[in-house]
């Protein structure tokens, strides 16, 4: 189908499609246990360039692609299709709707997947506008096979699919748990199953005869169970036809943000959009799969996989949005593969759970720095014990290890992924040393007694840096070491890592940041690499932000920041792309968590040290921003409202377990439980 208008509407806010790419852009629905990626148009065309070719959309209950999706047709007395007219399609990120016109019938077909259960909703309906009855004819197709995922090593035999009453049902030849159930509300006129190349094309035919002025309804449903086969699935379809049936004539309208989220409040409207949409793409990514259990889906639509430096990059703006259970899962699992694997934290782990890839040099302290970052917001001091060994395991034995012989810095492959490189890399000597400083503040926080070893260490590594990686006739940090010393500068995005962790001397600090704002950044922000790829990414682009506001620069933090979230207004309505403005995974985890991360801890300056029952609050806002107000952030066992303003902030104190420190400029003060506490100056970055 041609449409004529595509808009997103999500709560009060709406966006429209700026153009022909927009308009045909793809769609996702996702629950926990399923999500589905198609076409705009309906028509049921290849996703996917890099991993399953034209395979990674449709519909998936991880590790198995079930379907690739379903059409709609609606033909008149005489068999004959009718043209759609008017096509408009409206997605709510809960449900998609697509409304057009066949001569007299209005036709509005709505699709959404069931947010706790491998479930999948097609719900048709007819409005007659004409002065005469209606006869017609309606066809909802589901094109039916079963695949493995990406790199599952997974067989899939011969699948069979059956009539069984008003339902289609199909097994898998090799992996018999794996079943599908097809069917709806309504008793099909007809049932036709037709072979294909891969699997089956099932469709439920219904007669239609609709008077002058009559509605009518249907709704199609498509289960999967991958424990229990065909048997499973007809037992969920079943079920979820029942719970329709209790609310005839209702499309599902219960998929919400989930309680616990914070919510912000301004008199910034491009401010509230962008952070509930920010949320609301992390809601999307939020998966729990059998052989993974639950985690959030790095990127799609090549990406569903559980990747470290994804997971470990999204941690503080995950919880600071609310996220805490999928946040700890998340590191949980990342730290099982890493405990039967030397401390080496995975970089990539496939959805039925087998390790990709090993882990790129820098992973293991972002592990590190990730953990730290869980503590400070959750005082989470037994889970945080539970993963700290593999930690100091990591840190302390495999990066030396991996340092070479009488080696400072690690050898191999870091974040930047490009040929002609030293073997030693700027960003994986940082992560190396900050780790090292979030490995000493983990001790503290534990009562272990290596805290002060761990210090020492994190210093001696910091000084190694400022030593052997300066550039003096450049201002920069070199991009490279080769394994003679040799010094390399190529202009990648990893210059700013030094100041963003914070080992960068004040004086080079100021240097390396007005070099990079000067040099290295165009419209849209950072560019991976100066002057010869142009491409700029939503993480280089987030982390730059994080050291604009941290060192100050309010302006420039602010605009970085906003430029991540105008990518949910380019292609795919609402979601946060990898590439600013667009380009490769249309919607992204860390672009959504680094927006979240750079309004709750860079603007705002919420910086929370939940074991301590502590919290610090230092806005970097641009002197004319209104007040912005936080309601139930949760530190901890700690919920807070926030009213934060360039240069004055109100808390209340709503709930906790003892007082809270509170420290905003020069003043602290214990704030108990049920307290309030305002002030005005004092508290804002210079």
């Amino acid at each position: 189908m041609e449409i004529v208008s595509r808009m997103l509407e999500f709560g009060s806010h709406t966006l429209s499609a700026r153009d022909s790419a927009a308009l045909s852009a793809p769609y996702m629905l996702a629950g926990k246990h399923m999500y589905a990626l198609g076409n705009g148009s309906t028509l049921l065309s290849p996703i996917g360039r890099e991993h399953l070719i034209g395979q990674m959309g449709g519909i998936w209950a991880h590790p198995a692609r079930i379907a690739d999706g379903l059409t709609v047709l609606i033909s008149d007395g005489a068999g004959q299709i009718g043209q759609p007219q008017g096509v408009t399609l409206t997605e709510r990120l809960s449900e998609v709707a697509w409304s057009w016109r066949c001569d007299a019938l209005a036709i509005e077909r709505r699709d959404w997947v069931v947010p706790d259960l491998a479930v999948y909703v097609t719900q048709v309906a007819l409005h007659n506008t004409g002065s005469v009855t209606a006869q017609a004819t309606l066809e909802i197709s589901a094109q039916l096979s079963f695949l493995g995922c990406w790199f599952g090593a997974i067989a899939v035999g011969e699948s069979r699919y059956w009539q069984a009453g008003q339902l289609v049902l199909g097994q898998d030849g090799l992996q018999s748990g794996w079943g599908v159930a097809l069917g709806g509300d309504t008793t099909p006129n007809g049932c036709a199953i037709a072979a294909r190349s891969t699997g089956v094309e099932a469709t439920l035919s219904y007669r239609v005869g609709l008077a002058p002025g009559a509605t009518q309804r249907w709704n199609v449903l498509l289960a999967a169970s991958l424990q229990g086969g065909a048997a499973a699935s007809e037992q969920l379809l079943q079920s979820q036809i029942r719970a329709l049936s209790r609310q005839p004539g209702v499309a599902y309208t219960g998929w919400s943000l989930p309680a616990g989220l914070v919510k912000l409040a301004s008199e910034d409207a491009e401010l509230d959009r962008d952070f509930a949409l920010a949320q609301a793409n992390l809601q999307l990514l939020d998966a729990d799969y059998p052989n993974t259990g639950r985690y959030f889906l790095a990127g799609l639509p090549e990406y569903p996989q559980l990747f470290g430096c994804d997971t470990t990059y999204s941690i503080a703006g995950t919880l600071a949005a609310g996220f805490v259970a999928t946040s700890r899962s998340a590191l949980a699992r990342l730290a099982d593969y890493a405990k039967v694997a030397c401390g080496r934290v995975p970089h990539e782990i496939t959805t039925n759970g087998r390790v990709f890839h090993s882990g790129n040099v820098q992973e293991t302290p972002q592990f590190t720095i990730a953990l730290w970052d869980y503590l400070r917001w959750t005082g989470d001091l037994e889970l945080t014990q539970q993963l700290f060994p593999i930690c100091c395991e990591g840190m302390e034995q495999l990066l030396p290890a991996l340092c070479g012989p009488n080696g400072i810095y690690p050898l191999g492959d870091g974040m930047v992924e490009r040929l002609g490189m030293g073997e030693r890399k700027l960003d994986s000597a940082c992560y190396y040393a900050a780790g090292a400083a979030a490995l000493a503040k983990l001790a503290l926080a534990l009562g272990e007694p290596d805290y002060a070893r761990y210090k020492v260490w994190s210093e001696e590594l910091q000084a190694n840096i400022e030593r052997d990686w300066w550039i003096e006739e450049e201002g920069l940090y070199a991009d490279s070491m080769h394994l003679d010393g040799r010094l390399q500068l190529d202009g990648h995005w990893v210059a700013v890592l030094p100041v963003q962790l914070g080992l960068a001397a004040p004086a080079r600090a100021k240097r390396v940041l007005e070099r990079i704002t000067g040099e290295f950044v165009n419209e849209w922000g950072l560019v991976h690499t100066r002057r010869h790829e142009e491409s700029v990414w939503t993480l280089p682009t987030g982390l730059l932000a994080l050291t604009c506001f941290s060192h100050g620069h309010a302006e420039q933090g602010l605009l970085l920041t906003r430029n991540i979230a105008r990518t949910a207004q380019h292609g795919t309505l609402g979601t946060f792309k990898e590439l600013i403005p667009i380009g490769l995974c249309f919607v992204q985890l860390w672009s959504a968590a680094l927006y979240i991360q750079a309004i709750i801890e860079g603007l705002l300056g919420i910086n929370p040290d939940a074991a301590r029952h502590s919290l610090t609050i230092a806005p970097c806002m641009p002197p004319q921003h209104p007040p912005v107000h936080i309601y139930g952030l949760q530190v901890g066992a700690h919920t807070l409202d926030l009213k934060v303003a360039p240069n004055a902030v109100q808390v209340e104190h709503r709930a906790g377990p003892q007082p809270l420190s509170l420290c905003y400029g020069t003043l602290i003060t214990n704030l108990d439980p049920g307290a309030s506490f305002a002030q005005e100056g004092g508290g804002a970055r210079a």
